[in-house]
């Protein structure tokens, strides 16, 4: 469910010599590009992919760095850049390779406007193909020893790993955990486990999912900082 309002059209492009033009598109806009980010767990990291005249392409690693995966980041509303990954970090795509050699000075507002070798020029295969990782980037995991589907639920979060807060967890938003972990459909709280070593960022705190919820990024909670409660109050899940 996410959405990029696109720009406006801006530039018009004739259509290719000897193309028949159909009624819905007489005219192609060269700014009707899309941008996504695919098989990295959400929509704000992945393999970089852009959308042009009905294909979906990628972008070759030679040259990447986080200048051009800045771009990429703001242009998603994905906040900062933390990792320029190449040679395929996120998997091989398919279909064009679109861009080639970019060299963004970090400010542009598309990552086609990038200075580069020119649009589909390259002499790439998609094992090179470039990805990103930006700060909103959201994943889910939890950490024990020996067990899949119980232990200290964290989430990853401005490039960084820290727990989450029990309180008021009720068995709705234990339950939404429990599915978007693929570790059935319900769990409990476990409140009897020892205290944790070490630190790490206590992300969030006030999670309140509801039973239209589908993931934990879509329950209401209370605004996400660094030591959103005390060490005590880190949530152990057990999941059924």
């Amino acid at each position: 469910n996410h959405t990029q309002v696109l720009p406006q059209c801006n530039d018009s492009v004739s259509e290719p010599a000897g193309s028949v033009a159909s009624d819905e598109s007489a005219l192609y806009c060269s700014d009707s590009r899309q941008l996504r980010l695919v098989d990295g767990g959400g929509p704000c990291a992945g393999r970089v992919e852009i959308l042009d005249q009905g294909s979906w392409g990628t972008i070759c690693d030679d040259g990447w760095d986080l200048d051009d995966a800045r771009v990429v980041c703001r242009q998603l509303g994905c906040g900062e850049a933390l990792n320029a990954t190449g040679s395929a970090h996120f998997g091989a795509g398919s279909g064009p390779i679109w861009l080639n050699d970019l060299n963004c000075t970090g400010n542009e507002s598309h990552v086609w406007k990038c200075p580069s070798r020119g649009w589909g020029q390259h002499d790439c295969r998609h094992k090179q193909d470039a990805g990103v990782i930006c700060s909103e980037f959201l994943a889910l995991r939890m950490v024990s020893e020996d067990q899949q589907c119980a232990g200290w639920l964290e989430v990853f979060y401005n490039g960084t790993w820290g727990s989450v807060c029990r309180s008021p967890m009720e068995d709705i938003t234990v339950s939404v955990i429990c599915r978007q972990l693929g570790c059935g459909d319900s769990g409990s709280l476990n409140t009897s486990v020892a205290l944790r070593e070490g630190s790490r960022p206590r992300w969030v705190d006030g999670i309140r999912c509801q039973n239209t919820d589908t993931s934990l990024w879509q329950c209401p909670s209370d605004p996400w900082n660094c030591s959103s409660c005390s060490p005590t109050e880190e949530a152990y899940i057990s999941c059924a």
